[in-house]
This record gives structure tokens, sequence and C-alpha cells, in this order.
């Protein structure tokens, strides 16, 4: 009795021993494919962080060339002092205008005067160009000479002649006699109505406006709502008529490039009869009033007859004024093309 308890006692003691070998491999197991799928899963994170972190590289990379071209937009600038040779062409000796070329002797000149120059140089055979001195004419700015004006723009120094003709701040003169007051269109408007006492009317272009007629070499300023320009409108005796002229008041407008053309209509009609009216259209000149202003003495000018003029002597006198914007004026080149036959590297 006693060896079969310790055969059962065995035998339960085996199945135990079996049922738990049984159990720990199933659960080594199933421990090896939980690792194995928290491996995978590990595997997808990583996956997953490297693409983002290579998506992140590749759009770091345009965000870093913007911030890099925004870095040179802010770069600080700085003040230093030149020689005017060192900026100007030796051949045409105006200011370098880029692309610009280095001959075999190492003068630089403009893109455009490597024939001429090599006609003079014995080294203008060949010509390599300069990138760096590109780098330095392209960015060398200087204030606007209208800066005591009221301009304060900075300029780049080879388009500066441009800029200066083109500038709305060029100064010009109070046409009254007696006054020496010389000052930017914007500051002369003020000016008028401060120490003059010219009535100033704000227009919008295209629109007709009733402007009462100041007495004879008297003057009525107009500005121009958009963009600040300064009209005046003056009449004068012209016997027992009056001739009545408009003139836009600014330095070299007619002639700088870019800069805005108007036309306008001038009429005045009689109020008792519509039938009789006088009427001109014409565009607008420039003038810096350096010699003064008489509607008289412009190439055209409104010839308001006495018969319209009495008519209007019950109330003050006036005209209907229209200005409309013109093409701005074309550019003007005034180098000529070169034809060059000389080689460049």
């Amino acid at each position: 009795m006693a060896e079969q308890s310790k055969r059962g006692s065995q035998l339960e003691n085996g199945s135990e021993h079996g049922h738990g070998s049984k159990k720990a491999r199933a659960q080594a197991m199933l421990i090896k494919q939980e690792q194995h799928e928290v491996g995978e899963v590990e595997d997808e994170v990583v996956e997953e962080e490297e693409e983002r972190e290579e998506g992140e590289v590749s759009q770091g990379s345009g965000s870093g060339a913007l911030v890099a071209v925004e870095a040179m937009e802010t770069e600080p600038q700085i003040n230093l002092r030149f020689g005017l040779s060192l900026f100007h062409c030796r051949a045409c000796l105006l200011p370098l205008k880029p692309p610009t070329f280095k001959c075999e002797v190492g003068h630089v000149l403009c893109g455009t005067c490597c024939n001429s120059h090599g006609q003079v140089c014995g080294g203008g055979a060949i010509y390599s160009p300069s990138v760096e001195v590109d780098a330095f004419v392209r960015d060398a700015k200087q204030p606007c000479a209208h800066e005591e004006y009221g301009c304060k723009s900075s300029v780049v120094y080879f388009e500066a002649a441009g800029h200066r003709r083109a500038c709305q701040w060029a100064p010009c003169s109070c046409p009254d006699p007696g006054c020496d007051f010389f000052t930017s269109p914007a500051r002369l408007a003020d000016h008028f109505v401060a120490a003059h006492s010219w009535p100033l009317t704000e227009v919008n272009y295209g629109k007709p406006h009733r402007i009462a007629l100041p007495p004879p070499q008297g003057w009525h300023v107009l500005v121009g709502k958009d963009d600040g320009c300064v009209f005046l409108l003056s009449p004068c005796a012209l016997g027992a008529a009056a001739a009545v002229s408009l003139v836009c008041v600014r330095a070299n407008g007619d002639a700088a490039e870019g800069a805005p053309q108007f036309r306008c209509k001038l009429w005045a009609e009689d109020g008792s009869s519509k039938d009789n009216m006088t009427m001109m259209m014409a565009m607008v000149g420039s003038s810096s009033l350096s010699g003064g202003f008489s509607a008289a003495d412009q190439s055209m000018f409104l010839v308001v007859p006495p018969e319209i003029l009495h008519e209007m002597s019950g109330d003050s006198p006036f005209v209907m004024v229209r200005i409309d914007r013109a093409a701005a004026a074309a550019a003007k080149s005034t180098t000529p093309p070169v034809r060059s036959s000389r080689r460049r590297q």
C-alpha cells in the first residue's frame, strides 16, 4: 500500500510537473509572441518617426532657404566712403551698370562699353565678367538728392540720376511775385494756403468739378485725391476776355520716365443758355514755376469770352474742370545699341 501510494504520488507529481512544463512552454511562447509584436510595433513607430524627421528635414531645407533670403533682405547696413572712380565706367565715365566686365589690364566697364574701350586700351581684346563688382554696384545706395525736401528713398547709385528726374519731391518755386519759397510740390500746396490764402480743392480724376475762377493773376490750387499731385488753375486778362490754363506743379514731370501724365478738359458756359459754351481739351503740362506762371504764356489755354464772363457777373465766375490720367511717360534710352566684335569670356 505504501508503494502504491508512492507510485500514485509520483504519477501525480509527474503529471503536475508535465502539465507545469507545458504551461511554462506556452507562457514562454506567448511572451515571445508578445515581444515579437511589440518589436514590430516599435519598428513601425521608429519608421514613422524617421519618415516624419525626413519630412521635417526636407521642409526645413525650403524654409531655411526662405530664412536665408529674408536674412539678406534684413541684413544690417553700414555707411562707408569710397572714391567715385571705383563706381564709374572707364569707357563712358558714367556710373557702372551691371553686368560689368573687366579687360585684361583690369579696367572695369559697363557691358555696353567694351567695344569703345577696345579702341583705346591695348588690353581690350578679351573681357571677363566681373561678378564681384556687380555685387557692389547693385547694392551701393545713397540718399535721394531731394532728401531735404521730403524724399526718404535710398537709391542705387547707378539709378540715382533717373530717380532724381522722376522724384515727386523735386523742389518747385512759389509763383507769387516777391515770394522766394522753394520746396516740394506737396509742401508747396500747404504754403499756398497758409501764406497766400489761395483756395484749394481736392479733385477726383475722371470727374468734372465746378471751380471758382480766381481774379486775374490769381491761382486756385487743385490736389488729386488719389496721388496728391498738385495743379494750379490760373486766369489772366486777354483783352476783354480771360485766358484760363491748368498746369501740374512738378519739376521735369513731362520728360521723367514713368511719371504720370494727365489730360484736362476746361469749359465755361452761359448760365442762361447752354448753347453758348467755350471748351478746351489738352494734355496738362508740367512746370517747376521757377519763372512764375501766366495762363496766356502757356501753349494751350481756354479763352472765356466777355459775353460768358458778363453773364456770370451775378455770381462768382467759374469754370468746369475735368482731369484724366493719361499713359505714363515712356522710357527714353540715351544709350545707343553697341555691336561688339570683341571676345568675352
